[in-house]
């Protein structure tokens, strides 16, 4: 519950942020944040550290624990805490003084120095190859053991290789369908337990999975779906009580395409930008809700004003879209193929960030001209009234 707890926290507080960036960071209160597609923490850390994305590494020492969740994911220094890893592929090069709980489709533990607490280990394939001071269970089809374990040892599943450094000084329980012999090197025979598991009838497991699998999305359908209908009733309520708005946003999104992606990506970096700077001053941390919910509402308004306009780009070249009922319609449709198109693997974030991006700079340059025009007049009545007063040429 620990590990889950502290990964749900850091994915909360960067993942939003990093999908529309290369990396995020953060720092605060002696923890360090990271997230992104190459996430990695290369600074020493104080207390926590947690990092998210595609590939993470940790090059730096941690005084605290380290939560850390990815495709591939390294751990190249110390951790003077606990370690709680998960992804595809984990590798744990350096030292840890509490326990390691980490879980992957191939796992690795390869330190010189001993893990001081337990070990927790579940994936496809382990190797253990870093002293144990405490006990261990692993849950793997193959566990390859080159260590000492300083306490008992309990395996789940179904073949155990021993190497010549491989040693339990507890007891050896081992969960598997068939006998796996240990060496007297590894554990005397009065030492070692054999509980034999039943076969598994996969046929019937396979349909209670995807019985759960169809139940469990469910959930997410109707989230996908709420998210839609509330884009679309924020849409209806801007198309029909600020349509002068909208007319101009659209004559803007069909000139300069580029401009407003350029003052997007300014704009979308300012937004962001003021939750680290309201965090950095005590009084901007009490204020920093309030910033939160600002920056989720100025995204969702671009995302919405992204997908909208871009709709209406593409369909101004097939017909006139020059009623209100006619931009309902579109909007309806532009929001449900942009949703779409983001759950694209590997391209679907690029797609929304480009349609938030857009939105965002298509506002930037209508607010940019009103606030032009209103300075204009001041500089032109400012300049009237310098010309009319006495003694100036």
């Amino acid at each position: 519950m620990k590990a889950l707890s502290a990964l749900a926290i850091a994915l909360l507080l960067l993942l939003p942020v990093a999908s529309h960036a290369a990396e995020a960071r953060l720092t605060i209160g002696g923890d360090q944040y990271a997230a992104g597609q190459a996430a990695s923490i290369a600074e020493a850390v104080t207390h926590d550290a947690f990092a998210a994305g595609y590939d993470v590494t940790l090059k730096a020492p941690v005084a605290g624990d380290a939560h850390l969740a990815g495709f591939n994911v390294n751990v190249d220094s110390d951790v003077t805490g606990d370690l709680y890893a998960a992804g595809a592929t984990v590798n744990v090069r350096g030292t840890v003084g509490g326990d390691v709980t980490a879980f992957g489709s191939t796992v690795s533990l390869r330190a010189g120095q001993p893990v001081t607490g337990n070990v927790r280990l579940v994936g496809s394939s382990v190797t253990l190859d870093t002293p144990v001071s405490g006990a261990g269970i692993v849950t793997a089809q193959t566990l390859n053991l080159n260590a000492r374990v300083a306490g008992d040892l309990e395996f789940f599943g179904e073949n155990v290789v021993f190497g010549p450094a491989a040693s339990v000084a507890g007891v050896v329980t081992i969960h598997a369908r068939k006998e796996i012999p240990v060496p007297e090197t590894v554990a005397s025979a009065d030492r070692v337990k054999l509980i034999q598991l039943e076969d598994t009838d996969y046929a019937s497991e396979a349909g209670k999975t995807a019985d759960h699998v169809v139940r469990s999305i469910w959930p997410a359908v109707w989230a996908v779906a709420l998210w839609w209908l509330l884009l679309g009733v924020m849409g209806i309520l801007f198309i029909t009580l600020a349509t002068r708005l909208v007319v101009t946003l659209e004559a803007v999104s069909r000139k300069r395409p580029f401009r407003s992606i350029g003052l997007g990506l300014l704009s979308f970096a300012a937004v962001l930008g003021l939750v680290p700077v309201f965090a950095l001053t005590l009084v901007g941390i009490f204020l920093l809700p309030f910033v939160l919910i600002f920056v989720v509402l100025a995204c969702a308004l671009a995302y919405l004003a992204g997908t909208y306009l871009v709709g209406a780009r593409i369909a101004s070249a097939l017909l006139p879209v020059d009623t209100n009922l006619k931009r309902v319609g579109l909007l309806a449709v532009s929001i449900i193929v942009a949703g779409l198109l983001g759950m694209i693997p590997v391209i679907g974030w690029l797609i929304t960030l480009l349609l938030l991006v857009f939105g965002f700079g298509t506002i930037a340059v209508v607010t940019m001209v009103r606030w032009s025009r209103q300075d204009v007049e001041r500089i032109a009545a400012a300049e009237t009234q310098a010309a009319a007063a006495p003694g100036n040429p």
